[in-house]
């Protein structure tokens, strides 16, 4: 969702390899990248996992920079005024970036890393989701009456009367597209196909985040105004809600466990909710005021970027137990992982001590415990 947060982006690889100790860094080269601007979407980082590498948005100049996670090498590409969030269809192996103070989308060619052409979204695009399945992008359009959606065959868009959005998730199994607003206490899900659009109720207003465990078909809601989640199931559409901690912000589902992560940003925990029975199995202390959190089913490890803490709290899932805490850079924002080869990477906050402070990527080689 939107922050009020001005944000540089850093970079940070924890490869969980042997030869050091538990919870030891046994060795950081730097390598410097383009300085970026402000990130303020939750999606200013993402994976291309069948490319390994990270796009993130570089709003300062404009730009999306890559860095391939195999080899570290950081490259920008100019795309449009201050871009939002990225998308990326692995299918096709486009990259689409929401260039939200231009009024559209560029796409990018992964096998090239270059801008191919843009597309005309409302006047201030905010969050784009891709169903692959479909070969179709949903655009969430701030303080708008519409949601724009590409068709990425063609590369055309519509405008579709669903009304002003922030966080969207699409199910490519029903082809069903989830629209949250933060000053909406409704969901509002639209037809893929048809363009119907129904609404469920949220509880409240404020709700946050929303992921999809399309194993089990339940759709989980963050709420930090009310501290719960709302659970739907995608199928029957009955609401379960779920007590966890203050200010429930990001969530992350493990697919292989249908274990759900929550960070509860005001206790300094994680809760986990076992999916199948929709109980709070357990919850873990982490570092101060955590704000985002991704998953590595490989490894069994949860991966939280503690805001205050400027570091990253490596979980072992199995266990429920912090196993390393990693350097993060200033006030991490985001977290991304590549489950292939056990990289995370952390968007961060601006230093307001030293804006004109360098930006690095920090390859770290650690080894958790067991």
């Amino acid at each position: 969702m939107a922050s009020c947060l001005r944000l540089l982006f850093w970079a940070f690889i924890a490869s969980l390899l042997g030869g050091c100790a538990c919870g030891s860094v046994c060795g950081q080269a730097l390598t410097s990248v383009p300085p970026l601007g402000t990130l303020i979407s939750d999606r200013g980082i993402v994976l291309n996992a069948a490319a390994h590498k990270i796009y993130a948005v570089d709003q300062a100049h404009g730009a999306v920079v890559v860095i391939n996670s195999r080899t570290g090498v950081a490259t920008s590409i100019a795309t449009g005024t201050r871009p939002e969030a990225i998308a990326v269809n692995n299918a096709t192996n486009r990259i689409y970036v929401v260039n939200s103070g231009a009024g559209n989308v560029s796409v990018i060619d992964g096998a090239v890393d270059r801008v191919t052409g843009t597309i005309k979204t409302d006047r201030r695009p905010y969050y784009i989701a891709v169903n692959e399945a479909t070969n179709k992008a949903y655009v969430s359009n701030t303080f708008s009456k519409v949601m724009t959606v590409l068709d990425l065959s063609t590369d055309t868009p519509s405008d579709w009367a669903i009304g002003s959005g922030d966080a969207v998730a699409v199910d490519s199994k029903s082809n069903q597209v989830y629209l949250l607003g933060y000053e909406d206490p409704n969901l509002r899900i639209m037809n893929g196909a048809t363009g119907e659009v129904t609404r469920e109720p949220v509880g409240s207003i404020h709700a946050w985040a929303l992921a999809i465990d399309q194993g089990i078909r339940k759709l989980y809601v963050t709420g930090v105004g009310s501290a719960d989640v709302l659970v739907v199931d995608l199928e029957s559409r009955t609401h379960t809600v779920i007590k966890v901690g203050n200010y429930p912000c990001a969530i992350a589902v493990n697919p292989k466990t249908h274990m759900a992560y929550v960070t509860n940003y005001a206790d300094n925990t994680v809760s986990v909710i076992d999916g199948v029975s929709g109980k709070v199995k357990g919850t873990i202390p982490v570092g101060s005021h955590p704000q985002s959190v991704a998953v590595d089913p490989t490894r069994a490890r949860v991966y939280v970027g503690n805001m205050q803490g400027n570091n990253i709290s490596v979980i072992d899932a199995s266990r429920m137990k912090i196993i390393q805490t990693l350097p993060a850079g200033s006030h991490p924002y985001a977290v991304v992982t590549d489950p292939e080869t056990g990289a995370v990477y952390a968007g961060n906050m601006l230093d307001p001590e030293n804006s004109e402070a360098p930006v690095y990527t920090a390859v770290i080689t650690a080894k958790a415990t067991k």
